[in-house]
């Protein structure tokens, strides 16, 4: 178990109560919360450079299993391929997709098999506004047959915004979605706390089986816009979208034995109490592992733990930053499941909408300013994004 759960057992231990009786009330207000991380200085571990710009609100970058092409999605609804210097659009939905507030082609996950099982998968929002999530085949030039070939998911949505976006394979196998709590502040209709709801949450299907069925794999998210798997570990690394004050940085480990865990929102924002919100009682509560204020930023966009080769120092850091303010930041991750040494990166990506990488862990970043950037070793040329 994690330490936050550690924790947790032994303060209710001896107040003599059971978790659940800290579901409702100012209760909450005396839990004892971990250290969270903070920023704790600055680094060079690399620059980043521009290597391709001209896309309409990039918001996905990255490559597909076996393929050396670099593949693009815009929240407009294009897919697109780029081979060497030839750009294709594998596929346009935008006919089919609703753009405004956070809506749009929000993400793009390619079959593990990919080089040999073409499926391609998307998660958008329809002309109504409300969640789709589809299967579709690409042929061997890497475009998309625009017709799915079955439909997964549909999710009622209320609001504009807090739709999620975060579509990817874990390491059992499963598709991964991350869904905002419906949009609306502090979660007026309490789904994230909710366990009969799709909202808030991070769900999971096994796609392997004729009609799969989506499990809530963790609770209590305002807006998961990106999160990775750490495949050594296979650990969840979650960035979630704060409301007013703070941003926050998820360190997970998936059990699927056990109920969902949860993550706080709405009866938390980071680790500062919201009055008024209860807490469901049913899964562990975990804590961030690091949060930053607004004044830094005002919207985290999540990374990943780093494992390519070509930056020196920085091999096993997870590298995230925030969309506002353009900052990227690296932390370590402890053995306790926490997080320590939080720096500030010299380098910086104006609009930062994602971070990818490419089949051999070296990372790439999407900006809402229509360009596509590669993370290059410190001095070697290349400046800010900024």
């Amino acid at each position: 178990m994690r330490i936050a759960l550690s924790i947790l057992v032994v303060l209710l231990a001896g107040l003599g109560v059971g978790y659940a009786g800290f579901g409702r009330g100012d209760e909450l207000d005396d839990l004892k919360i971990p250290e969270v991380a903070t920023e704790s200085g600055s680094a060079h571990h690399f620059d980043v450079q521009a290597f391709a710009k001209g896309f309409n609100r990039p918001t996905w970058v990255g490559q597909a299993p076996g393929d050396d092409a670099i593949w693009v999605m815009e929240l407009p609804g294009r897919v697109l391929r780029l081979d060497g210097s030839r750009r294709t659009v594998a596929l346009d939905l935008s006919d089919r997709v609703l753009l405004g507030a956070e809506q749009g082609l929000l993400g793009i996950a390619f079959h593990p098999d990919f080089a040999t099982d073409r499926r391609v998968y998307l998660h958008w929002s329809d002309p109504k506004g409300d969640t789709r999530v589809a299967e579709f085949r690409a042929g061997r030039d890497g475009r998309i047959d625009p017709k799915p070939l079955r439909e997964l998911l549909y999710v009622d949505q209320p609001e504009e915004n807090h739709n999620g976006g975060q579509l990817l394979f874990g390491p059992d196998g499963r598709l991964y979605l991350g869904l905002g709590d419906g949009g609306g502040a502090f979660d007026p209709r309490r789904t994230a706390q909710d366990p009969d709801e799709k909202l808030g949450k991070i769900l999971a299907a096994d796609l392997r089986k004729p009609e799969p069925a989506w499990d809530v794999v963790l609770t209590g998210l305002r807006n998961p816009w990106r999160f990775s798997f750490d495949a050594a570990l296979g650990e969840l690394w979650i960035g979630d979208v704060g409301q007013d004050e703070v941003e926050e940085i998820d360190r997970v480990l998936p059990e699927p034995d056990e109920p969902p865990k949860n993550l706080g929102w709405s009866a938390f924002e980071g680790s500062e109490r919201i009055k008024g919100h209860e807490l469901d009682e049913t899964g562990e509560l975990v804590w961030p592992v690091a949060q930053y204020p607004h004044p830094q930023g005002c919207s985290v966009t999540g990374g990943v733990v780093y494992a390519g080769s070509a930056l020196t120092g920085l091999g096993r850091r997870y590298v995230y930053g925030d969309f506002c303010a353009g900052a990227l930041w690296t932390l370590e991750g402890t053995p306790e499941g926490r997080a320590t040494d939080v720096r500030r990166e010299q380098a910086k990506v104006p609009g930062l909408t994602h971070i990818g990488t490419t089949n051999d862990g070296e990372l790439l970043f999407a900006s809402g300013n229509g360009a596509l950037y590669r993370a290059v070793p410190a001095g070697a040329g290349a400046g800010s994004g900024s």
